[in-house]
């Protein structure tokens, strides 16, 4: 079974001890420090200076075997020979699941455009003391198709934000 969001999946990991919630940090350099000091546990930062309440941001998600075992539906007590196994044995019989397209969803819940769009109403962190900015993606995956050949590329970037 998938999970159905980010805040299911959260709740699965608090449940199993890995999840420790940092109230009222600041968005410019102690999330960075924050997180260099509990480098085991995901981190939900929580009540973040200058932002309205609900407005959190998440770290470290999958920097354990635990939680990475949580997130993939396989025992907590999983040692690296077996994860690594049983996602061999999952790509040797995987099978494409084609798109379903739905009306509604946790995605579709706060949705703006055009003008209403705003970077800057995201906390974005700035992690490090000689970064170039506040970055809205460090650990993220872009996943892109090359329009003339089809080719997928899936790439990490860190993406900074530079206007709204």
């Amino acid at each position: 079974m998938l999970y159905r969001d980010l805040r299911e999946w959260l709740a699965k990991v608090e449940e199993v001890g890995e999840l420790k919630t940092i109230p009222g940090v600041d968005w410019n350099l102690e999330m960075g420090a924050i997180a260099e000091l509990f480098p085991s546990h995901a981190l939900l930062f929580d009540s973040i200076k200058g932002y309205p309440p609900g407005y959190r941001v998440v770290v470290s998600l999958l920097n354990s075997l635990k939680r990475s075992a949580l997130t993939s539906h396989l025992p907590l007590d999983t040692d690296r020979s077996g994860f690594v196994s049983a996602w061999r044995e999952r790509l040797r019989n995987l099978r494409p699941l084609p798109p379903v397209e739905v009306d509604d969803g946790p995605l579709l819940e706060n949705v703006k455009s055009g003008k209403e769009i705003d970077l800057w109403d995201f906390p974005a962190p700035k992690w490090h003391e000689l970064d170039g900015g506040r970055y809205i993606g460090t650990a993220d995956v872009a996943i892109t198709e090359d329009p003339d050949e089809g080719w997928i590329n899936l790439g990490t970037y860190r993406v900074m934000v530079h206007d709204r």
